[in-house]
């Protein structure tokens, strides 16, 4: 399941992709219409590789979590030429996992990226787009013992000692740089054929990518030898808003 969600996102970044270069070539100048700004909110799918992760959960008896998750967010750009300066937000729910032991943990993650596009395919009504990204990401891993208990009070826990002693509840929160690379479509209906506002429709898809090594916290407290991981992986939304130019 997870390695044809992966296929499908990189599949639809890759037609946007390509789509928009082809479109490119064909342009010509006479007649073309400026990108319209948008502000458009999200919804669809994101991945991330939770492997690392869940063998260390596992070895301290909890359930390993999905590495496929919903996402809502907002996404906006504005217009200067054919460049398009904008921002996403994203939040991402994994779901809940749980044993019989009494043992549950769940998985969110949030990304915030300052995003940089160019127009490569524009009409009056419709614009392609690849798009970059930079900003930071964040993961949110809640341990949960029915036993309860008071957790570990180490003033700098390791996350093993963590998983091995959550209490009722204890969050462990990674945070790494995110890069995002991708593109998009947006459809811009307006109520006449020369309105120059109106409903948006589009798509987004692309990979996330976080090349550094998250650092983990808890409480405000360091956490140290926490696993290897990151928000990050293939996400494909689809977006209904507003746009104008």
């Amino acid at each position: 399941m997870r390695s044809r969600t992966h296929r499908s996102a990189l599949h639809v970044a890759l037609l946007l992709h390509f789509g928009a270069t082809a479109a490119l070539a064909q342009r010509t100048s006479a007649g073309e219409s400026q990108p319209f700004h948008t502000l458009v909110l999200t919804t669809g799918m994101t991945t991330m590789s939770v492997g690392v992760l869940n063998t260390v959960l596992t070895n301290n008896r909890f359930a390993g979590l999905s590495s496929d998750g919903i996402s809502y967010g907002a996404s906006a750009h504005y217009a200067l030429g054919s460049a398009l300066l904008g921002a996403d937000v994203a939040r991402t729910t994994f779901g809940e996992e749980g044993l019989s032991n009494g043992r549950s943990d769940d998985l969110n993650a949030t990304q915030l990226l300052a995003t940089v596009s160019y127009a490569l395919h524009s009409t009056r009504h419709f614009t392609v787009f690849p798009t970059l990204g930079v900003g930071v990401g964040q993961f949110d891993v809640t341990l949960r013992d029915r036993a309860g208990g008071a957790g570990s009070a180490a003033a700098s826990p390791t996350f093993d000692e963590i998983a091995q002693n959550p209490g009722a509840s204890t969050t462990l929160s990674g945070h790494h740089l995110l890069y995002s690379l991708g593109g998009g479509a947006d459809w811009l209906i307006t109520r006449s054929a020369a309105g120059s506002a109106g409903v948006v429709l589009g798509v987004r898809a692309g990979l996330l990518l976080a090349p550094n090594r998250t650092t983990w916290a808890s409480g405000g407290r360091t956490v140290i030898a926490g696993p290897d991981g990151s928000a990050a992986g293939p996400f494909l939304r689809v977006g209904v808003g507003i746009g104008a130019r």
